[in-house]
């Protein structure tokens, strides 16, 4: 009974010891994994801060280039305009020329104000008028500066034309006018005769 008691302790305890092996050799099995798993991030988090280093490297790069470049467009564009600024210094003032005026168009009783006159044509001027040396006596004609104000005034002909000029033809883009005479007469330009417009 004692033998059989002990054999039977026996193999418990190498049950026992066996169990044991298994047990560390598995704890010392996962004790291995994780630190490769440890060693395999920490070589990630490397390559990424590496990568990141070289990305923001490069950004930093590519924007001093880009400061660079505008530094000097900026440089350059202030080199032209002093020069340009130096040009018109030194270029003579041309003042317009005083028997020269510019009216937007008639009124309905085909005069022009004389207080409404410009020194300068616009896109809202129509009539070009030159003074004779009494500034009382004048020879006018029917200018436009582009295609857009001439059609604006053959597409309202009876405002900006009719009033004050003659025409022949059918309207276009196309034309020539022989001047018309106009005096002063209490501050207003009354039309003497009516300036032509030939179209094209």
């Amino acid at each position: 009974m004692n033998t059989v008691l002990s054999l039977f302790l026996f193999a418990a305890a190498i049950a026992w010891f066996e169990y044991r092996l298994k047990r560390i050799s598995k704890e010392n099995d996962q004790d291995q994994k994780g630190a490769f798993d440890f060693f395999a991030t920490k070589e990630e988090l490397k390559k990424a801060v590496k990568t990141l280093n070289e990305k923001a490297s490069a950004d930093r790069q590519a924007l001093d280039e880009r400061i660079a470049s505008v530094e000097e467009k900026a440089f350059f564009a202030q080199k032209e305009e002093e020069k340009a600024a130096e040009e018109r210094k030194s270029a003579p003032v041309v003042e317009p020329d005083p028997s020269v005026v510019y009216f937007r168009w008639p009124g309905d009783d085909g005069t022009f104000v004389d207080a409404q006159r410009l020194r300068v044509q616009t896109e809202e001027t129509y009539y070009l008028f030159r003074l004779d040396e009494t500034r009382t006596q004048a020879e006018f004609v029917f200018v436009t500066m582009s295609d857009t104000q001439l059609s604006k005034a053959n597409n309202s002909s009876k405002k900006y034309i009719e009033r004050a000029c003659d025409f022949t033809g059918a309207k276009s883009g196309q034309y020539v006018c022989t001047p018309g005479k106009a005096h002063l007469e209490r501050g207003r330009w009354v039309v003497d005769s009516k300036a032509r417009i030939d179209y094209r």
